[in-house]
């Protein structure tokens, strides 16, 4: 083992969090792990067990809604532990223990949807909601109408409620999802998408603040002793709608650039975070989140360094390279 590469196995902590190593399980939305009433079935429980006992120090599930209203999926799809919370709690208490028993940590990703960014069909077009009036991202003949105040704080409360009940369930905490990829919370902090007159649109705190009083929120409900990461897109590399900023191209950036990034990363980790699970991109800019083979290995690395240099909390890096070899080796033997 080379010498640097043997901090990664090194114990670690996060907020409140003991960790035994620094690897950490990426949140990933994976679908049929739930049943009708939003809570883990076997299959989703087995598969983070698995995980755990692969060796990591930390999972972090894939996406929790707060809710399935404004943005209604069919079920079952995601987990949902406001709709029915009883039901929720038995099948995740068995999943952290058994998680647990592994000496691994758990924390569980919670989602405000997707806005604009949602894929067509999957929620009726009359339950297209934005910050602002726009249009989809993949089919533009679809508008998604504007949150009302009222509803964007009836999110917050989910959120609050969602984080309570994964806390009754066994979870060591969660993570917020997401200031990231131009989902429903990161289109509110973006001046490019969001022109509210409210308290949630215009200056740079009133973009935030709907992800402040999240995290805000479930610091009081949950207390001190219950860790909360953000997954956070330091910079958005985008120039328009639909479109991106490659790797190495000069353009106008017209989402968060570098310096808001570093400014915002601050600022949220001074509301509450215990870490941020950094990366880039959005939508519009897709392959940023989800990077082709053509990207340089280590693509985050930049990014999470920058951010590491402004704020006292973890830093999470997903690791691409590791994909993008082993795919390389495959595609050079067939």
């Amino acid at each position: 083992m080379k010498n640097e590469h043997r901090i990664l196995f090194e114990p670690n902590k996060i907020g409140p969090m003991e960790l035994k190593n620094r690897y950490s399980m990426a949140p990933m939305g994976t679908l049929g792990l739930v049943d009708g009433d939003g809570a883990y079935n076997k299959r989703g429980i087995d598969y983070y067990v698995a995980r755990a006992k692969g060796g990591v120090g930390l999972v972090i599930t894939g996406i929790h809604m707060a809710e399935n209203e404004l943005e209604p999926l069919p079920m079952p799809s995601l987990p949902c532990p406001t709709l029915n919370p009883t039901a929720y709690i038995r099948s995740a208490k068995e999943m952290c223990e058994r998680v647990h028993s592994h000496g691994a940590k758990i924390i569980g990703q919670i989602t405000a949807g997707w806005g604009r960014s949602m894929i067509p069909g999957f929620t009726p077009k009359d339950k297209a909601v934005a910050p602002s009036e726009a249009p989809n991202r993949f089919d533009p003949s679809i508008t998604h109408r504007e949150l009302t105040t009222e509803e964007v704080q009836y999110y917050i409360r989910q959120f609050i409620q969602t984080a309570a009940i994964m806390k009754k369930a066994g979870f060591d905490g969660v993570e917020v999802h997401a200031v990231h990829e131009g989902y429903l919370l990161d289109q509110f902090t973006l001046e490019f998408f969001n022109k509210r007159t409210d308290q949630y649109g215009g200056s740079f705190e009133n973009r935030y603040r709907f992800a402040v009083e999240i995290i805000q929120g479930i610091r009081h409900v949950c207390g001190p002793d219950f860790a909360i990461s953000l997954r956070y897109s330091v910079k958005s590399n985008t120039k328009g709608f639909g479109q991106g900023i490659l790797p190495g191209e000069d353009a106008k950036e017209v989402g968060r650039d570098w310096e808001e990034g570093l400014k915002a990363a601050k600022y949220l980790v001074d509301a509450g975070c215990d870490a941020l699970n950094v990366d880039a991109g959005t939508y519009d800019a897709w392959y940023w989140n989800h990077p082709p083979n053509y990207f340089k290995p280590g693509m985050y690395k930049p990014y999470c360094q920058a951010v590491a240099e402004v704020v006292d909390v973890p830093v999470i890096m997903l690791v691409v390279w590791m994909i993008q070899t082993w795919l390389h080796a495959q595609l050079t033997k067939a």
